[in-house]
């Protein structure tokens, strides 16, 4: 780092916008400690081992279980909410489907969302959050 300290840990992730690195940071057993180091204060990285670490899964999914019933009427508001707002959607299997580039699976959340493009992405999700069932 810029100021001399030195950090160490497992590369989480990266933030391509800022640079900003998220370091994972093994503390006790099976405590781990994420340490966000921003982009300005990086002088160099130095890689020390290349060898295949398990990184655990720090966020897990909401486990949403919907009856059947409810997620068919969620599919359906999701599509026609979709429609409203002029995006080409159609079925394909339990998924919808925008333009062969984007699908959104059961149980038709944001985060059930799959796309590359994220600004399409952030967009969809966006609309989803005003989903509701009653």
């Amino acid at each position: 780092m810029k100021d001399g300290n030195v950090q160490c840990g497992v590369i989480y992730t990266i933030d391509p916008v800022s640079e900003s690195i998220v370091l994972l940071q093994s503390g006790e057993s099976t405590q781990y400690k994420l340490k966000i180091i921003s982009g300005h204060a990086i002088e160099n990285i130095e890689v020390t081992s290349e060898a295949k670490t398990d990184v655990p899964e720090l966020f897990l999914p909401v486990n949403t279980k919907l009856s059947l019933t409810a997620m068919t009427k969620r599919k359906n508001i999701v599509m026609q909410l979709l429609l409203d707002n002029r995006f080409p959607v159609r079925e394909e299997g339990d998924a919808l489907v925008i333009e062969n580039i984007m699908s959104i699976d059961p149980p038709y959340y944001p985060e059930n969302c799959a796309c590359t493009n994220s600004i399409i992405l952030s967009r969809i999700q966006n609309i989803l959050t005003r989903a509701s069932v009653e």
